[in-house]
């Protein structure tokens, strides 16, 4: 028993050693693999433009069906949205029985959050293609649905976690857990995927020393944009989009028109009302009401950083949708019995 433990350990050191083998070393270990470098700063948030460029060169090798090794020893700086930017392809690339491996970064406080993610640990282990499972390892959770469904339970539980880490007694977060439900409504929208590919991906960090929970969600669909103008033109949604760019002709750019989309002028077009409160509508009115904070949105070729008044276009296409937001101990919060 204990020989087969120093065994286990021995080995496990042995694959942390990867990030410092040699370049011919590297391709002798990993022979025929396209090599594909991760930005030095590994955020979607921060960093959309390295990130979104090594996205599509994922993109790329997964579509010639290419095994790929993900670079990551420049990487010194990351969020945890990069964590479920590399899982989520990691299992799109085993599902289609693509090789996809990764090395370590160089960076040991780097090298220690995605050895705490879990991420190597999945990695090395053989995919199974479930239709819903997590990723937790201690203060990062990961979560995966292949369905079409509002998990509210996990909702509900994802908040009283965070509360508890927030304030030290689980609390009614209201503005996060309606706007948990509503990402994972609005799936119901996007199309079929293939084999292995989940409807949503959801992250969860717990930063005690800063004192916020961040939570960032992504889903593989057609995204925003892309969503509204592939709709059947008989489609409620799809009229009022039409009669949105059509008193709005000077907004041309996806940015603009999902600004418009914010502020509730979709739905304005759709029904005569100036808010109604759904979707991204609503998510919108939660963040300006600190309900929630920190509101990113990526969504095909529109990037939009709520807090920082930063809206603009990007030149990589995300395909689908990315949003990140937190709460921190200012988030307005209610008891958890009342």
């Amino acid at each position: 028993m204990e020989r087969n433990k120093r065994k286990k350990k021995a080995k496990s050191k042995s694959k942390e050693k990867d990030w410092h083998y040699s370049l011919s070393q590297i391709n002798k270990k990993f022979p025929g693999y396209k090599h594909v470098w991760a930005p030095p700063y590994f955020s979607l948030v921060k960093n959309e433009i390295q990130v979104l460029d090594f996205l599509a060169r994922l993109k790329q090798c997964l579509d010639s069906k290419q095994k790929v090794l993900v670079r990551l020893e420049r990487v010194t700086r990351m969020t945890t949205d990069a964590i479920v930017v590399l899982l989520s392809s990691m299992v799109r690339f085993k599902s289609m029985h693509i090789d996809f491996n990764g090395t370590y970064p160089i960076n040991d406080r780097i090298r220690g959050i995605l050895l705490k993610s879990g991420f190597f640990k999945y990695l090395y282990s053989q995919y199974k293609d479930e239709e819903n499972y997590e990723f937790n390892e201690m203060d990062s959770k990961i979560y995966t649905h292949g369905c079409k469904a509002v998990v509210s339970p996990l909702a509900d539980k994802l908040i009283e976690s965070a509360s508890n880490s927030l304030w030290g007694e689980p609390r009614r977060c209201q503005g996060a857990q309606k706007t948990l439900v509503e990402l994972m409504h609005n799936t119901f929208d996007h199309a079929s995927l293939q084999k292995g590919e989940k409807h949503w991906w959801l992250s969860v960090e717990h930063n005690k020393k800063e004192k916020y929970v961040a939570f960032s969600f992504i889903d593989f669909g057609m995204g925003i944009y892309n969503s509204l103008e592939n709709k059947n033109s008989n489609d409620p949604l799809r009229k009022a989009w039409d009669t949105l760019k059509s008193i709005n002709p000077f907004a041309k750019s996806q940015v603009e028109l999902i600004k418009l989309i914010l502020k509730g002028e979709l739905h304005r077009s759709q029904s005569g009302d100036y808010y109604r409160g759904k979707g991204l509508a609503k998510i919108y009115d939660l963040c300006k009401g600190n309900k929630i904070s920190s509101l990113c949105i990526i969504s095909n070729k529109a990037y939009i950083n709520v807090e920082d008044n930063d809206y603009r276009s990007i030149k990589d296409e995300f395909q689908g949708t990315f949003i990140s937001f937190k709460i921190n101990i200012n988030t307005i919060s209610l008891p958890w019995q009342i």
